[in-house]
């Protein structure tokens, strides 16, 4: 060495810089792989018209038979007169189950409807109600502190409150 001094850098020396300080971790960035193809390729969303035919496609004959009954009942369900069929099943129940319920209030909703569990409840209450109209069966409110009454269960009348009890009237007793 030709009478230069060789000077080495050490970590932390009297030359060194100091490190910023961070308490995160070093990032590394990975390459991803690219995403797989799709196993199918992109359809366009199907509408429910679409679907509901390729369903009706599948079905047999007496099995669509059950379809066009159920879809009758739906729209006669929409109608402003109720079905006949309802108003008639619902008289029948109240003429078993009634006498069992001569001294209260009436016959619960719950225990009418579990009777009719085949009809739809919007087509049920459509049906009682018409048949108040017409006075076949006199809907009942429930008091408002009445024990085991089931809110969801009745009829929300924004007048009277809630019809829980289907009674016959006073001229049928």
């Amino acid at each position: 060495m030709s009478g230069e001094r060789v000077t080495t850098r050490t970590p932390g020396g009297a030359d060194a810089q100091a490190a910023p300080i961070s308490t995160n971790p070093r990032s590394t960035i990975r390459p991803c792989p690219p995403a797989p193809p799709p196993a199918e390729p992109r359809r366009r969303h199907r509408t429910p018209a679409e679907e509901v035919n390729d369903v009706l496609r599948q079905l047999r004959i007496p099995e669509l038979a059950d379809v066009l009954l159920f879809a009758q009942r739906t729209l006669a369900a929409r109608d402003a007169a109720p079905d006949p069929a309802v108003v008639s099943e619902i008289l029948a129940v109240m003429g078993r189950l009634h006498p069992a319920y001569k001294n209260t209030q009436g016959v619960p909703l719950p225990i009418l409807r579990g009777a009719l569990v085949q009809v739809p409840r919007a087509a049920f209450e459509a049906a009682l109600l018409h048949t108040e109209h017409e006075g076949r069966v006199r809907l009942v409110a429930a008091p408002l502190l009445a024990p085991f009454v089931e809110r969801a269960a009745g009829i929300h009348d924004p007048k009277r409150g809630l019809l829980y009890f289907c009674a016959c009237p006073a001229s049928a007793r």
